[in-house]
């Protein structure tokens, strides 16, 4: 049961990623060689799909990106934590990448999906809110330094891949475009 879910959000990863979200469930079942009462029987609509797309590829990221980060860490440490660990899994990820970032700039979730990635990166968001609140921070909404931080991974990630570096390289922008991040967030 749990493959043939995988096989479908996969196949959904592939066709989002090349078509875009308004490819048809149809299409989308076709791809992946079952029948559209399958892919029912699994997500029985397209929100469902979308949602499940979302968090299978937020999960992925979590698991890659948040493992080795706790809540005695600093703000800065859990930060670059999620930021190196964020870039590498994209540049590592570029499909689920994109087709991450098309369902979000798309607002293709559900208010339900939203809040189960917010649980996800809850640790993000409780140090930044430590960050402001003991003024370490720009008194911004926290939001918006979230925002701010996946607007400024995106470029990051699509330089790297543009020039594609080797390792140490890698490991210097990523260390750069922090700093970067950093000093436009600090109080």
């Amino acid at each position: 049961m749990k493959d043939k879910k995988a096989h479908l959000i996969e196949t959904a990863i592939g066709l989002f990623a090349r078509d875009g979200v308004s490819v048809s469930t149809a299409r989308i079942a076709a791809e992946a060689d079952v029948s559209n009462g399958t892919l029912f029987n699994y997500f029985p609509t397209k929100q469902q799909l979308i949602d499940s797309v979302y968090l299978s590829i937020k999960e992925d990221i979590a698991q890659n990106v948040l493992s080795g980060l706790g809540r005695e860490m600093s703000v800065k440490e859990v930060m670059f934590g999620i930021w190196r660990g964020y870039i590498q899994w994209a540049v590592a990820n570029p499909l689920r990448h994109e087709v991450s970032v098309l369902l979000r700039e798309a607002r293709a979730l559900s208010a339900s999906a939203q809040k189960r990635v917010d649980v996800i990166f809850e640790l993000k968001v409780e140090k930044l809110r430590q960050g402001v609140d003991r003024h370490e921070l720009v008194d911004l909404p926290v939001d918006y330094i979230c925002e701010l931080s996946m607007a400024q991974i995106g470029v990051a990630v699509m330089y790297l891949r543009h020039h594609q570096f080797d390792t140490v390289e890698a490991g210097k922008h990523i260390h750069r475009s922090f700093d970067v991040f950093w000093r436009g967030i600090c109080a």
